[in-house]
């Protein structure tokens, strides 16, 4: 009888470990406030630890597309990557920190369909008084009927001489 509750008790402990695991992959896309939110959540991270990438397949729709921009060598650049790719650049532990902060967001969903806003902070030392780049993002979302999706995520990060526009934004604070 021992044996057999032993066993019943490693049994639950892995299938609690299991379901944890899951969960913490699995976002809540139940609006699109909460969707992006755990997308910045999901992109960032401590040294030494991979980016979650299941959580990032959970939140873009597969035929997503993301486009970045940004100065390289003092000129404009802009790049289209698919998902596939896009995610693929994450599959690596990085043995840098990267935290992403939310500090302005603006919302507007009509039916399926929801467009944000987003200017981010992004820092490789989480207590950094000052962000390493800002960014703003335009994200497109689609509601299916498991929540809502990323289908399209466009991220600029412009000069750092140029005032960015938000409403209500400051600096370090983040939104979640």
């Amino acid at each position: 009888m021992g044996h057999s509750s032993a066993i019943v008790r490693i049994g639950a402990a892995v299938l609690a470990a299991l379901l944890f695991s899951h969960a913490s992959h699995a976002a809540d896309r139940s609006t699109p406030d909460n969707t992006v939110a755990a997308l910045w959540r999901a992109i960032s991270h401590e040294a030494g630890v991979a980016t979650d990438t299941a959580a990032l397949r959970d939140i873009f729709h597969n035929d997503a597309v993301v486009f970045g921009s940004r100065l390289r060598n003092g000129q404009p650049s802009i790049k289209r990557t698919a998902i596939a790719d896009f995610l693929d650049s994450f599959d690596t532990v990085s043995e840098t920190a990267f935290h992403e902060c939310e500090i302005a967001r603006r919302t507007d969903a009509f039916d399926r369909f929801a467009a944000v806003y987003s200017i981010v902070e992004s820092r490789t030392d989480a207590s950094s008084v000052e962000p390493d780049f800002t960014g703003v993002n335009s994200i497109q979302l689609y509601r299916d009927d498991d929540g809502w999706k990323i289908v399209s995520l466009y991220y600029h990060v412009g000069s750092t001489d140029l005032a960015i526009p938000g409403a209500e934004r400051r600096s370090g604070r983040c939104l979640d």
